[in-house]
């Protein structure tokens, strides 16, 4: 089981000069990083060893990110698969999972803009009901995919394909709460109409206020299209949910590798937690 592992694992080998190197599994392969300025640490050699997916890659590529499995599409590539989440997904797992033992049932969660799906994956691995909502009906079917992959397709998971923005709103008309509500805005280029951060985020945001439990985790929000500083949304935040008490973080969004790797900026976060 180990060298299944390792022969499938998601690895950052190297950045810099505009790129990053990765590892995914047997393959080593290189995309554009705008934030990666500095000088690259391995030499050429290493870096002229990587291949174009495309090319290589004709069938769906298994790839293990932390403790979730995907499959890499190489029209789709690393980036829609967001490596630089899987501490986020990991934290997200564990609140559920004390969640559930404090409160003795299973924690609800709401994922807008569910894309590829690590928070649906990591949160349903922790026994959470999720609701997985996406604009793309092919952003639905391929999360799905992911959930089989992670032998988690008989998890309650709702797969929803609605605008976001729309479905939070008519959420509200609801009786159904959640415990933990995700937000990881992106525009599919298929999108008629594309999410606008400074026009649309804080409508949302006041929209999900409505739709939290009575004994809530909290409300986590990325940002990983655009250019906005975790300030920002630290003030959006504490605007929105001060009222209910806890606690309010933020930061940036790494993309991680082993020690020595220089972390590569891929967006920041901000997230509401309320104290237990």
């Amino acid at each position: 089981m180990e060298s299944e592992i390792t022969n499938e694992s998601y690895e950052l080998l190297d950045s810099g000069g505009g790129r990053v190197l990765e590892r995914l599994g047997a393959l080593v392969s290189s995309r554009a990083s705008h934030a990666a300025w500095w000088r690259r640490k391995l030499p050429g050699a290493e870096w002229r060893k990587a291949v174009e997916l495309k090319r290589e890659v004709k069938e769906p590529l298994k790839l293990r990110i932390g403790t979730l499995r995907f499959l890499l599409s190489p029209q789709g590539g690393v980036r829609g698969l967001a490596p630089e989440l899987q501490e986020l997904w990991g934290k997200a797992g564990a609140q559920c999972s004390a969640f559930a033992e404090q409160q003795r049932r299973p924690a609800r969660v709401l994922h807008l803009f569910g894309g590829a799906g690590g928070f649906t994956l990591a949160t349903a691995q922790a026994g959470a009901a999720v609701a997985h909502v996406d604009v793309s009906a092919d952003a639905i079917k391929r999360a799905r995919e992911h959930a089989a992959l992670n032998t988690l397709a008989n998890r309650d998971i709702r797969w929803v394909v609605d605008d976001p923005v729309k479905f939070a709103q008519r959420e509200r008309t609801q009786t159904t709460r959640y415990d933990l509500i995700v937000i990881d805005p992106h525009t599919p280029k298929d999108a008629k109409r594309g999410f606008e951060l400074e026009r649309d985020l804080g409508a949302l945001l006041s929209t999900v206020s409505g739709l939290l439990s009575d004994k809530p985790i909290g409300v986590l929000i990325c940002c990983r299209q655009g250019a906005v500083s975790p300030t920002t949304l630290q003030n959006l935040m504490r605007q929105e949910f001060n009222v209910f008490g806890g606690a309010v973080e933020s930061g940036e969004i790494l993309l991680k590798g082993a020690e020595g790797v220089p972390a590569v900026p891929s967006g920041v976060f901000a997230s509401w937690h309320k104290a237990a």
